[in-house]
């Protein structure tokens, strides 16, 4: 499902305000973090900001390090369900899915400050906090602006070891088509929730999200509670208007050149621009299609999400030569 789809859906599910029918919101009541994670952290960076990052394994010291960044106005919760999934499959892994600056838990002084340098210098910020002196294959996930932002940490080799770059549902010929279109989605949605359980609803009403348990688990960190008892969006989005273009601008580009293994997951080839049709055709980066899925793909199909990235990293290992050695017949 692509924008454009989604503002109709929006605006033929929506008032200003979405208020309970108690039959319509059962069985709609939140799913707390901890079954998908096993920790909440908090990290502050050297100015105004203190993070709130979602993991799980950070125990680990050998397993691969798979790093999500959500999509704007979304929450690390995004990733909840493909990080659990990850985890029972791959042993001694670590996920890391932290909250972005002015978006879930995470707070601060700057918080409209969403530029893609500043993004971009957070995500870095967090991940050295996480990993420290650690050497280990670290996965780079991003879905939609935060495909944007991990192409560019990516660019900035500033992380060790990256074996793999994945962007979910994010080009930047149809993202930058689409702007004119954003705000219309935004003014479609509801001003105001009576209940969190309402906004669950609203979400699945819509097909924001396909998957009830992913909302349940997701929504509740999108909104927050006013003094009137009315819940309202955490993350606004209009003034970040200013920084949509350079998000995307540029971001074919910086895919395409990145050192490493490069995987494409789209809903739909209509999506690919030019850049990239040409670079897919050439064997640049691997490209997989969900069309069961709406925009947030890796909450409507989680486990087939997590298989793919789990199906990508362990074809992109680097080769350890003298664990070959080891296994080749002595004369």
């Amino acid at each position: 499902m692509d924008l454009r789809q989604n503002i109709f859906k929006a605006r033929t599910t929506t008032t200003t305000t979405a208020s309970d029918d108690p039959g319509a919101t059962q069985g709609l009541d939140p799913l707390p973090w901890s079954k998908y994670f096993d920790t909440r952290t908090e990290i502050t960076n050297n100015e105004d900001t203190t993070f709130n990052v979602y993991a799980s394994g950070l125990t680990n010291t050998t397993g691969p390090v798979f790093m999500f960044h959500h999509g704007a106005g979304h929450s690390g919760l995004t990733f909840g369900l493909v990080s659990k999934h990850i985890t029972q499959v791959v042993s001694g892994c670590t996920v890391i899915a932290p909250d972005a600056r002015g978006h879930g838990l995470t707070t601060g002084d700057n918080e409209d400050d969403l530029s893609l340098q500043r993004l971009v210098s957070d995500y870095i910020c967090v991940a050295k906090n996480v990993l420290g002196d650690q050497t280990r294959d670290i996965v780079l996930v991003g879905h939609s602006m935060g495909g944007a932002v991990m192409a560019h940490v990516a660019d900035t080799r500033q992380l060790h070891r990256v074996v793999g770059l994945i962007l979910i549902d994010i080009v930047e010929g149809s993202a930058i088509d689409s702007l004119s279109a954003i705000p219309m989605f935004i003014a479609a949605r509801p001003s105001s929730f009576s209940s969190v359980q309402s906004a669950i609803k609203w979400h699945i009403d819509s097909e924001t999200i396909l998957n009830p348990e992913s909302a349940r688990l997701s929504v509740p960190s999108l909104i927050v509670k006013q003094r009137d008892f009315m819940w309202t969006w955490r993350t606004q989005l209009m003034p970040s208007e200013k920084y949509w273009r350079g998000w995307y601008t540029g971001l074919s580009k910086a895919f395409v050149k990145a050192a490493t293994a490069k995987l494409l997951v789209l809903a739909g080839t209509d999506r690919l621009d030019k850049e990239l049709l040409i670079a897919q055709m050439q064997g640049k980066f691997q490209l997989e299609l969900l069309p069961a899925a709406g925009h947030t793909i890796q909450e409507d199909l989680p486990d087939r999400v997590g298989d793919v990235i789990v199906t990508f990293w362990r074809r992109n290992q680097p080769l350890d030569i003298s664990s070959i050695r080891r296994q080749l017949p002595t004369k």
